[in-house]
């Protein structure tokens, strides 16, 4: 998150991961309040009213918001973003889980 961290505090070091059991309903409604980029990795900072979580975006994702009009990264900043729950295969527990796609980018 966006917080100065630091060993003395443990603001900024504990972040909500949006999960599909976080929705209300098969499809839910956020708000993208930042973006951090750290090497091939992508997450948003969101938010549902006064609920604030992280959403780590994988590929799909990140293709996604691409291909629907977010030129760069920064640019998703403010969009209000429908996340969909749905079945994805999980490699490493070779087995399908609970993940969260983006169905829409306003």
């Amino acid at each position: 998150m966006s917080e100065q961290t630091n060993t003395e505090s443990w603001d900024g070091l504990l972040t909500n991961y949006v999960k599909a059991a976080n929705l209300e309903g098969q499809t839910d409604i956020f708000v993208c309040v930042g973006v951090a980029v750290e090497a091939e990795k992508m997450s948003l900072n969101i938010e549902r009213g006064e609920e604030k979580f992280v959403f780590g975006l994988n590929t799909t994702n990140k293709v996604f918001l691409k291909n629907n009009g977010i030129a760069k990264p920064k640019d998703v900043i403010g969009k209000k973003l429908t996340l969909e729950k749905v079945k994805a295969f999980n490699p490493t527990l070779k087995q399908e889980v609970d993940s969260l796609r983006i169905i829409r980018v306003e």
